[in-house]
């Protein structure tokens, strides 16, 4: 039986966009761009997501996730798919 992978996903509080855990080492940092995003197989994820976390403690993101993802960082489910495509609509300074 294979292992899944996953990523860590939150929303930065700022901007409110979905954002993704990058791990180095013993810090980690995050980046709207999931093809960039730290995989993890199912006996490496949870420490990691408390690393993660810890950033909700620092107002840096809010919702921190894990997500299944396929080997090339596409989410499985239908509403992570939506959620790693950014905005389905413009708000903002993007509202023309």
């Amino acid at each position: 039986m294979q292992n899944s992978l996953n990523v860590i996903s939150a929303n930065h509080l700022r901007s409110g966009l979905n954002v993704y855990f990058i791990q180095d080492e013993n810090k980690g940092h995050w980046n709207p761009d999931i093809s960039l995003a730290t995989l993890y197989d199912e006996n490496t994820v949870q420490a990691s997501f408390e690393m993660a976390k810890q950033d909700l403690d620092k107002n840096i993101v809010v919702d921190c996730v894990i997500v299944q993802v396929d080997a090339n960082h596409n989410p499985l489910t239908t509403r992570e798919q939506i959620r790693a495509g950014g905005p389905s609509i413009q708000y903002g300074h993007n509202v023309n």
